[in-house]
């Protein structure tokens, strides 16, 4: 009997067709999977745990965020009517912390709260083959003024996607 390890990115725990699922990893008693791979097949072109961060997505970097410190909206941005998104570029380490950040755009008058902020954010270690690695994200703030009326970004945020 081969035993065969294959990613998946639900968090539920269910039983089908006589394979588990749970906790983003499916192991099936039976080659049911075409093309499966064992774990002596396991890619070896993944980056050593001691190389360079792993770049990750925005969105993986947001669901591994345990603790958020909201930034403090600038008195003087708000009599000034600035509003916008600051995108910011971090290093998290192995253990969660932020261990590098630099504005990358967005209005001057809100990077310094953004970064005030997200310097104390922590997040989940992101495994890599079981490991905590040193990731890289980016990290996009929003400020808006206004409850219900959403005025336009200032003319120097961030482009927005």
């Amino acid at each position: 009997m081969n035993v065969y390890i294959l990613p998946v990115r639900s968090l539920a725990v269910a039983c089908i067709v006589g394979c588990l699922v749970a906790a983003s990893t499916v192991v099936c008693a039976n080659n049911i999977f075409a093309g499966a791979t064992s774990l002596a097949d396991t890619p070896t072109n993944l980056p050593p745990s001691d190389s360079k961060p792993v770049f990750i997505p925005e969105g993986v970097a947001v669901g591994m965020l345990i603790h958020k410190v909201d930034p403090e909206y600038p008195k003087k941005a708000k009599k000034a009517r600035v509003s916008g998104i600051v995108i910011l570029k971090a290093t998290i380490s192995k253990t969660g912390e932020i261990s590098d950040l630099h504005a990358e755009c967005g209005p001057e008058i809100l990077q310094g709260s953004s970064l005030k902020a997200v310097r104390e954010w922590k997040y989940r270690p992101y495994l890599l083959r079981g490991e905590p690695v040193e990731v890289q994200t980016t990290i996009r703030v929003t400020f808006t003024l206004g409850d219900k009326k959403k005025l336009p970004f200032s003319k120097d945020s961030c482009p927005v996607e």
